[in-house]
């Protein structure tokens, strides 16, 4: 019998962990092994995203647990654990270790595993306080081994029974297909939410430099607020008092990711911050040519001057560099693009992705496996 995994997730915007779980709903929705179900606290566009592809979509409130309010407490956990039991999950991925802890405590008392799918560094005070008198995870999945150094330690230190296993994105190759772009002027972009980490002010500065030497460039800033902090605003205002504002489009939050990614001539990462980027990613399977920061998992995806261009983060003039070089000579970036189409069909595809992670929820299912 088909076993549920539900994929909870503590936002129902669409940013990069979505993206994530919705190519691995895509695949367990033809699976005859796993049902994939989505649990949320709201109805927003990642659920409709989901639903529409036939995954069941659960919208029920994930409520942290509290020590200091305990009758609360266990109200929550007992109203989650008929939840479970009432859509017959037999898993948990979490997206986030703050999702995880809301629902730690009922899937102890229903006996239902817990999956921790790691996307981002976290810190160990953190950690500690996360999982203080709490059940624990029975799992992790890291999407870059520089992410399980920089993390596994101390998750292994808190939660000592849980296994561990790096599972790098994926992207569906067949969908992301290299499209040959057409421009009268260059278009130059990047793919990420509006968080602080993701360099959106560098890309700015960088535009300045660009514009100087090619005016007639477009810029593209593709993604939005997906957690509610006020960065858009402060970012066109930015580029106002740059003097860049009339060559950047702001699209915010969209759901076409690859109609906007096939319009552009060169995808920039300048993320201070990074564990294995889906936008990167989906970049070299469309087989674009990439300018992209050193640093954390995303060399583990691109070698510098093989597969793109890494520069070091917070310096908006080796952006600027390195943008002009792949405008200046085609041939290079066209090339550099070739290699990391390639590289992405042979170690990066969907089809792996999905296999390592069914094989996983095998492993994290079976009767020996530890409950955290």
């Amino acid at each position: 019998m088909a076993k549920v995994i539900a994929f909870v997730h503590s936002v129902s915007e669409i940013g990069g962990a979505e993206r994530m779980s919705e190519a691995l709903i895509d695949g367990l929705l033809t699976s005859t092994t796993y049902i994939p179900a989505l649990l949320i606290p709201e109805n927003g566009p990642f659920g409709d995203l989901v639903e529409n592809k036939g995954c069941k979509v659960i919208v029920t409130q994930l409520a942290q647990p509290e020590l200091t309010s305990p009758i609360a407490t266990i109200r929550n956990i007992i109203r989650l654990v008929k939840v479970f039991k009432k859509h017959q999950i037999k898993l948990l991925h979490c997206a986030d270790l703050r999702c995880a802890r809301a629902v730690l405590p009922a899937a102890r008392m229903a006996n239902i595993p817990v999956l921790c799918h790691m996307h981002f560094p976290v810190r160990d005070d953190y950690v500690s306080w996360l999982f203080r008198c709490i059940p624990k995870p029975t799992a992790f999945a890291y999407c870059s081994k520089e992410l399980k150094t920089a993390t596994g330690d101390s998750l292994s230190s808190v939660c000592p029974k849980a296994i561990h296993q790096v599972i790098h994105n994926g992207v569906d190759i067949h969908r992301f297909l290299p499209v040959a772009c057409h421009n009268d002027s260059p278009r130059i972009g990047i793919v990420a939410n509006l968080q602080e980490r993701k360099g959106h002010i560098d890309f700015l500065d960088m535009a300045k430099i660009v514009l100087a030497q090619r005016p007639e460039t477009q810029f593209d800033i593709i993604g939005g607020d997906i957690l509610a902090a006020p960065r858009e605003q402060l970012l066109k205002a930015y580029a106002e008092e740059t003097g860049v504002g009339n060559s950047v489009t702001f699209h915010g939050q969209v759901n076409n990711v690859r109609e906007l990614l096939s319009k552009i001539d060169v995808l920039v990462c300048a993320s201070h911050q990074e564990a294995f980027p889906v936008s990167i990613l989906e970049a070299m399977a469309m087989q674009k040519p990439i300018v992209t920061t050193n640093v954390n998992g995303i060399p583990e995806a691109i070698t510098n001057n093989e597969h793109g261009l890494l520069v070091e983060a917070k310096e908006p003039e080796q952006l600027a560099k390195a943008v002009l070089q792949l405008l200046d000579f085609p041939e290079k970036a066209a090339k550099l693009a070739k290699n990391a189409r390639e590289r992405v069909v042979n170690e990066f595809s969907f089809n792996a992705y999905l296999d390592n992670f069914t094989q996983y929820y095998s492993r994290i299912l079976s009767p020996d496996s530890n409950k955290g």
